[in-house]
């Protein structure tokens, strides 16, 4: 409901003539007026009141203004530049501060709306480098975001939960979605009841923290560079108080709706590397199927029916994916020769086994990185590669893949494994387990391998050409192991491991369902 008229400020902010003659573009939202013009934004709160926000005053409206750009700050602090006032006297509204404020406004830094990550996706510019920059700023803004300790009759994800059901009873979806709405929420429902434990155990863990709370595509864009998440939630921070998981989940789901589920599974693992949040995975499928009945539910409500059902239908149908089955968690083990692929070929695997996500890729050169405390492409020295730390390294991978497995992921291994004893461990790995283990050893000629090596920049390998020389000196091939050929294209690679890795048993889905 409407408390108190805005039309005089939505006129001043409308007016070319308040801004020296530049041209002003307005879009309104459910929440917001928002005034395009110029190099600046003004974003000013709608005065209503719904049962989850509150603007009914000037002086919540200014509240909630300081609050978007607080909350924003922290991973948009180029872009949000302030609060303004507007007044108001005898002669109308004006910037100058003549009589009293009667409305306040977000400033911010206008950028290119063609940089928003939904519109190079659209366009076919959304580069992997971009999702690996995105992957390191989402790790490092949810390692620092506030804890929410603080614990509830029901977890914050049974609260968002409620208000999905309650909204999809109260909503007709298209003709002949009834059963699967029904479906859905049985389904969801059942998946958290199994998970309850697990939601609190986060919660005392610390893995419940003040989050951006609607991390979509269309709220990241490109600015000064940088992959850049704004538009946090501010009104509601039981929207935003929630697991990082589930924060990071919205834009997993949004990259698998838009079938990009290769930068999806690269997003996923280059944030895990950081956090190293492998126990979370048990939930993903849940949160992953929660974020698309949101869109679904967000959908269904807009004001053009026929396409926004469609559109509604086709999330509501991911949201069931999710939940329907379970792929089968396997270890995969990729060794070699530096330069002969090894991580190429993991990240295609990784695309084969298990869910829409993909499987959890453990590199040992990216662990040796994080464990001398530096980013992926830096470069380390000699001590790095002492036995001492090689054996903290596969240390380290073993443990992470234990972790992903028991959460029900596959998992794809990406080192060397010169060493037969590190071999062996990653066998035993997959027995204790109980789940398939798959060692693949590609192999191709020196020269080939000494061309690739030698061209190397800006990786996570360190291997120089003489590395590679001590390796083939004194490295035994493994007996039990897929050997292939991986001196050809990457494709071909690929296909020789599909043929000798049953990646059809790897692929293959329970036929009963939670629900039966």
């Amino acid at each position: 409901m409407v408390c108190d008229s805005q039309t005089e400020i939505v006129e001043f902010l409308s007016a070319p003539k308040n801004y020296g003659g530049a041209a002003v573009q307005r879009i309104d939202t459910h929440l917001s007026h928002v005034f395009l013009v110029g190099a600046r934004v003004y974003k000013v709160k709608r005065a209503i009141r719904y049962d989850f926000v509150n603007f009914s005053t000037v002086d919540l409206r200014k509240r909630a203004c300081e609050n978007e750009v607080k909350v924003n700050r922290r991973t948009a602090p180029e872009m949000y530049l302030g609060v303004v006032p507007l007044y108001c006297d005898e002669t109308g509204v004006n910037w100058e501060g003549r009589g009293e404020v009667v409305e306040w406004a977000v400033e911010m830094v206008r950028f290119d709306p063609g940089q928003q990550f939904d519109e190079l996706l659209a366009h076919g510019k959304l580069q992997e480098k971009a999702v690996i920059k995105l992957a390191d700023k989402i790790s490092q803004f949810h390692l620092k975001a506030e804890r929410k300790t603080l614990f509830r009759s029901r977890s914050e994800i049974g609260f968002v939960l409620d208000r999905i059901v309650t909204s999809l009873h109260g909503q007709e979806m298209s003709s002949g979605r009834e059963k699967d709405v029904a479906r859905w929420m049985t389904l969801a429902h059942m998946e958290y009841e199994k998970n309850m434990q697990a939601l609190d155990a986060r919660r005392r863990h610390g893995w419940v923290r003040h989050c951006h709370g609607d991390l979509h595509l269309a709220n990241i864009c490109m600015f000064n560079g940088e992959p850049t998440p704004f538009d946090a939630i501010e009104f509601n921070e039981d929207l935003a108080d929630i697991d990082v998981l589930y924060d990071l989940a919205f834009v997993l789901m949004d990259l698998i709706n838009h079938n990009r589920s290769k930068l999806a599974n690269l997003l996923l693992n280059r944030y895990l590397c950081v956090t190293r949040d492998y126990a979370g995975l048990t939930l993903l499928r849940l949160f992953l199927s929660m974020r698309a009945a949101v869109r679904a539910m967000v959908l269904n409500l807009s004001v053009q029916p026929v396409e926004s059902k469609r559109l509604a239908g086709r999330y509501l149908d991911l949201a069931l994916e999710f939940l329907i089955g379970k792929s089968k968690p396997h270890l995969v083990v990729v060794g070699g020769y530096s330069g002969v692929g090894k991580s190429t070929l993991a990240r295609a695997l990784a695309l084969e086994f298990g869910s829409r996500c993909g499987a959890v890729v453990l590199r040992s050169d990216v662990i040796r990185k994080h464990l001398d405390g530096c980013v992926p492409e830096a470069r380390l020295g000699d001590a790095a590669y002492s036995e001492v730390r090689t054996e903290h390294v596969y240390k380290r991978m073993f443990k992470d893949a234990r972790r992903a497995l028991r959460a029900g992921q596959s998992v794809v291994l990406d080192a060397t494994f010169l060493d037969p004893l590190f071999r062996e461990r990653a066998r035993s790995i997959a027995l204790n387990a109980n789940v398939p283990f798959r060692g693949v050893w590609l192999t191709a000629p020196r020269d080939i391998l000494v061309d690739r090596v030698s061209k190397r920049f800006h990786g996570a390998s360190d291997a120089t050409v003489s590395v590679l020389n001590k390796q083939l000196e004194r490295a035994e091939e493994p007996k039990h192991w897929r050997i292939i050929n991986a001196g050809g294209a990457p494709r071909d690679t690929l296909n020789r491991a599909l043929a000798v890795l049953d990646i059809d048993d790897a692929m293959e889905r329970f036929a009963k369902t939670d629900a039966d």
